[in-house]
């Protein structure tokens, strides 16, 4: 198996599909986060509590997922790689939030002048203002 790394300053332009031989897409050691369905799972964030108590949470699920990235026209395989984007939060996605700008692609490596999101990343869940971290790239 043999991952695809992409290294030094790179901007990807129109539409392409990256395929690693058997391997994973990496920004120099860290793999491209892309897309996933909710059910899947790309890390987690502190429960959202709401509405307060004496109320019962409606969702207190950790689980964060992509649902969709700002730009769709670069893949990995047949998932759009992240370039910021939206994510959602619980045990069934409840609570919306946002993919902050890659803080670990250091290249950067990135696609149309947005930086490529890569696992150790993070995003902001709306509700909480919890902080998102992506642990799995869903490659």
């Amino acid at each position: 198996m043999a991952d695809l790394v992409l290294k030094g300053k790179l901007e990807l332009h129109g539409l392409l599909t990256l395929e690693a031989a058997g391997g994973k897409v990496k920004v120099d050691a860290n793999e491209v986060l892309v897309e996933l369905t909710p059910g899947q799972q790309h890390g987690t964030a502190p429960p959202v509590i709401m509405p307060p108590p004496p109320a019962s949470p409606l969702d207190t699920g950790p689980n964060v997922v992509i649902i969709n990235s700002f730009n769709k026209t670069v893949k990995a395989g047949a998932k759009a790689v992240v370039t910021q984007g939206i994510l959602m939060q619980g045990n069934t996605p409840t609570w919306p939030g946002m993919v902050l700008l890659s803080q670990n692609n250091s290249g950067p490596v990135t696609i149309n002048h947005i930086p490529i999101n890569v696992v150790g990343d993070q995003g902001v869940v709306f509700p909480s203002g919890g902080s998102a971290n992506f642990n799995t790239s869903g490659q």
